[in-house]
């Protein structure tokens, strides 16, 4: 029995060290909570991120032309006991997307999904105050393909 509560109490350490890691990536991602739009002629596309409590952001993002949209999504950034998670509700999917966090800093931020048909990789990046968000993955060829996106702060 004595045993145990040194190897119980070393687990207990762990454990709450890796949730206070997490805690610590999710106040670093706190820098994409804002409003956000890209515009390329006649078509703007919007995101906005919304932060809920320390394990919860939600956004979306829409895509429009000439009061049109083309595409939208929710999203979700969660924090739960497997990982901090980019999650994607889209139509054309049956279920949601999740993208697990591989790196976050102060001002930048790769979500991966390997099995993911495209994207399987989605980054953002604070730079000047603006926002560059990219996909990536494999195409309908089989190359390796990335779409960027711009973004200003809606003022």
């Amino acid at each position: 029995m004595k045993e145990i509560i040194p190897s119980l109490a070393l687990a207990i350490i762990f454990l709450s060290g890796d949730c206070m890691a997490q805690n610590d990536e999710m106040k670093k991602l706190e820098w994409i909570v804002d409003n956000w739009i890209s515009s390329n002629g006649e078509t703007k596309s919007y995101e906005h991120w919304k932060k809920i409590d320390d394990e919860h952001f939600v956004g979306g993002s829409e895509t429009v032309k000439n009061g049109d949209t083309l595409f939208s999504e929710s999203l979700k950034l969660e924090k739960n006991a497997e990982g901090i998670f980019y999650i994607a509700y889209v139509k054309h999917n049956p279920a949601p997307v999740k993208f697990r966090l591989i790196e976050v800093s102060d001002v930048k931020a790769v979500f991966e999904n390997p099995d993911h048909d495209f994207p399987r990789k989605i980054s953002y990046e604070l730079n000047d105050g603006n926002l560059h968000a990219w996909i990536e993955g494999p195409g309908k060829d089989s190359k390796w393909k990335k779409v960027d996106f711009l973004m200003t702060k809606m003022r």
